[in-house]
């Protein structure tokens, strides 16, 4: 009789259309906010950034703030006043921002995305500047993973998340979904809507957020005592 060898591990990749799939997830998760989180995070860790945090909610950033008066915070959420902060920017965060300082990023809906993920085996975050690199690290260690857009946890409304974990899902499979997602989050009026609403880096940021590629970096998360430490799980050093 021959000897059986078990099947070799495969990319099976769903998308998680609830929040509850998210929570229950064991495996590989990936976080797509395409506009603004997934691409500032890459952004933080190409700009040369080593300390790179991110949190559940404002209470935890702003604790973590408030310890570390020399910490960048970003994001796009009204804090309060005096509460000193970037925006979440990707354009800020990669060329707007001293890399030498901490960055610590709490956001509507790309960190709780990526904090609901509890069970998660490995939490990464894609976004298509860093899709071949996303894509190239997934294929060099296959494992069942679920693409979490980020819309789930805040507006459902923000369809470019959902598009691009489409895309994604093709480009893990070897398919370029890339240009017919981006007619669709042209055709849906969102980067139109989000320019008019960031007038002063929205342009920019958008010019960034919807090119292919650019970035080399596959951010990875590990929650630890609230924070959720970020290291390039494509970078030299990077823990196995």
């Amino acid at each position: 009789m021959s000897q059986q060898f078990p099947p070799p591990p495969q990319n099976k990749i769903k998308i998680a259309f609830d929040r509850a799939e998210a929570v229950t997830w064991r495996g590989r998760g990936i976080v797509i906010d395409l506009f603004r989180f997934s691409n500032t995070i890459c952004a933080l860790l190409e700009s040369g950034r080593r300390d790179v945090r991110v949190y559940a909610n404002p209470s935890l950033a702003l604790a973590a703030r408030s310890r570390e008066k020399n910490a960048d915070l970003f994001s796009e959420i009204d804090l309060g006043p005096g509460v000193d902060k970037y925006d979440n920017s990707p354009y800020t965060a990669l060329y707007g921002s001293d890399p030498s300082r901490p960055a610590l990023s709490v956001t509507n809906s790309g960190s709780p995305a990526a904090a609901s993920l509890i069970l998660a085996e490995e939490i990464l975050v894609a976004c298509f500047a860093n899709f071949p690199a996303v894509a190239s690290y997934c294929l060099a260690d296959p494992k069942p993973a679920l693409i979490v857009p980020a819309c789930l946890f805040y507006d459902g409304r923000h369809v470019e998340d959902m598009i691009c974990a489409r895309a994604l899902t093709e480009e893990l499979e070897g398919r370029d979904g890339y240009p017919q997602a981006l007619e669709e989050i042209h055709a849906s009026g969102r980067v139109l809507d989000f320019m008019a609403g960031r007038p002063e880096t929205g342009k920019r940021d958008m010019e960034l957020a919807l090119k292919k590629g650019f970035m080399k970096s596959v951010p990875r998360i590990k929650f630890k005592a609230g924070a959720g430490i970020v290291d390039n799980a494509a970078g030299p050093k990077a823990e196995a």
